[in-house]
């Protein structure tokens, strides 16, 4: 019996970790990750393999960092305790609030990743010149910690959404390109533009599921600053412009014709929509949620796949 007890205290804290570092969410920062390095094959012909598993890890590692670090931060602000009513896809990953992992644990976890992630950026940095993956990954690290820590606290100002489009597209799909060729390119960040709508999108659909309780807690992120009916706005227009930048973004040859393959998702997501009002309807704004997460990691991967398809130019 004590095997057993043993066993499933085991399975606990195994499900407890894989929820509190949201791991399924991990998409929105490997897929623009994958969208820079296979840019820059794209437009070099050449490819670095020890480089490219070097950034790939870095940003993971960051990005599972800085996933923690929102839960500490959003518990220690009591922004997810007065979270009655969380989703899937929002309110955190309540292991805190459900004493599954102590909240020191998670903090020191947080700041675990986040060292790991700055080792693999400062290896790949020693590989080339200029400092540009210290520069970058310093901006990356930036953005995902003070998202929620103190003194910024990006998403309590109504700046988090701006953060994440930076951090999860541009930003982020430069740091993978310049790994790859060793200079920065404008072309990258272009490229990362529809990465960075589509998490920001992610991001919008979950505060207006969240609106009531983030204005409790005094979280002021964008949706509580303007409503969440003019949030469900921004976030349709933020989800819609992704696209418009990829149908641009071919046309200027900032992707190749295949990218147009990232438009499939799109019309998956158009079939599926509510066809009734969502406000009032928490069901039908959770389907949105994981119609959104699974159009961002379809679009993004599709692009991505594009670059690697079509070969160098």
């Amino acid at each position: 019996m004590s095997s057993e007890v043993a066993l499933e205290k085991s399975s606990r804290r195994i499900r407890a970790w894989v929820v509190s570092l949201r791991a399924p969410f991990l998409t929105a920062s490997a897929l623009p990750a994958l969208v820079g390095a296979f840019a820059a094959y794209w437009k070099t012909g050449s490819f670095s393999v020890p480089r490219f598993l070097l950034s790939f890890f870095g940003v993971l590692f960051i990005h599972l960092g800085a996933n923690l670090a929102n839960d500490f931060f959003d518990d220690l602000s009591g922004c997810d305790r007065i979270n009655q009513q969380p989703t899937p896809f929002s309110g955190g990953s309540r292991v805190i609030q459900q004493n599954l992992l102590p909240r020191s644990v998670v903090l020191f976890s947080s700041l675990v990743f986040l060292v790991a992630g700055t080792a693999q950026g400062l290896v790949l940095n020693n590989l080339l010149p200029g400092n540009i993956i210290l520069k970058l990954g310093l901006i990356g690290l930036a953005l995902g910690f003070l998202y929620t820590a103190p003194p910024l606290k990006l998403s309590y100002r109504g700046l988090g959404e701006l953060g994440v489009l930076i951090a999860f597209g541009p930003l982020l799909v430069l740091g993978t390109f310049a790994s790859q060729t060793g200079f920065l390119d404008r072309f990258a960040v272009l490229a990362g533009l529809p990465a960075g709508l589509l998490v920001a999108s992610i991001l919008l659909i979950n505060e207006v599921l969240d609106e009531k309780w983030d204005r409790l807690a005094g979280k002021r992120n964008l949706v509580v600053l303007i409503g969440h009916r003019a949030g469900f706005r921004v976030y349709l227009v933020s989800f819609l412009a992704a696209y418009v930048a990829i149908a641009i973004g071919i046309g200027v040859g900032v992707f190749p014709h295949l990218a147009f393959l990232g438009f499939l998702p799109l019309l998956a997501y158009f079939m599926a929509f509510p066809r009734k009002a969502v406000f009032g309807d928490k069901q039908a704004l959770i389907k949105l949620s994981a119609m959104t997460i699974a159009s961002q990691t379809a679009s993004t991967g599709l692009v991505a796949l594009s670059y690697l398809l079509t070969g160098p130019v």
